[in-house]
């Protein structure tokens, strides 16, 4: 008599037994499950100890010099840096130089025949640009030493005519007085004749030192900007 028919446990007539974790996966040896599968375009997951991944707003820069970073940082601010003693020490050996050298431009500028010397106003401007250099390039946008700067160019001017009289009175006075021993003995007496001697057209003119002094300074200020 037959035997009625039955589905078999294994899925099904006719069918072989799956083996368990997908085709062709051999069984853990040491009986642990073996991990899900990740979907196909899914990036990989970290394991066990690891932590886990930021995520990157979009649009957001990575640093310089990592993959597929952002462009590098701007270069600083172009000129040389700024030393204010540096500056203050350029503009009084700028103004000692030119005082003696406009003392002996004053003595050559003198007139026996008229006894008076004649004004070259380019002269000032050249003091208060020598001057003004210094403070110009080492102390930008420091306004103290712009000052600073056009008060040592204003007495480099004044010097350079006091010091020039006295050698104009050493020279012609008759005396064996030497420039130096006047200026600093009778510099009362040679005070006095200097500004006796002075007009106004030659205070202007000395003016014209500090301007220029503080000219330089702006002009370069622009310039490196």
């Amino acid at each position: 008599m037959s035997q009625p028919w039955q589905q078999q446990p294994d899925g099904g007539y006719g069918q072989q037994p799956q083996q368990p974790g997908g085709f062709g996966q051999q069984p853990n040896p040491y009986g642990q499950p073996q991990p899900p599968q990740q979907p196909y375009g899914q990036p990989p997951q970290q394991g066990y100890g690891y932590p886990p991944a930021q995520p990157q707003p979009p649009g957001q820069p990575q640093p310089w010099g990592a993959p597929g970073g952002g462009f590098p940082p701007p270069p600083p601010g172009g000129g040389p840096p700024t030393n204010v003693a540096l500056a203050i020490l350029a503009a009084v050996g700028a103004a000692l130089v030119m005082g003696f050298l406009y003392a002996f431009i004053y003595d050559a500028m003198f007139d026996e025949n008229t006894g008076e010397v004649r004004q070259i106003s380019y002269v000032a401007l050249a003091i208060g640009a020598a001057v003004g250099v210094g403070p110009a390039f080492l102390a930008r946008n420091n306004w103290g030493v712009y000052i600073l700067g056009g008060v040592l160019a204003l007495a480099a001017a004044i010097f350079g005519e006091l010091y020039g009289t006295a050698m104009i009175l050493a020279e012609y006075s008759g005396t064996d007085w030497s420039a130096f021993k006047i200026f600093t003995v009778e510099f009362s007496n040679l005070w006095d004749l200097w500004q006796e001697t002075n007009e106004a057209i030659n205070w202007i003119f000395l003016l014209l030192a500090p301007a220029a002094a503080i000219g330089i300074t702006q002009a370069v200020a622009r310039r490196v900007r």
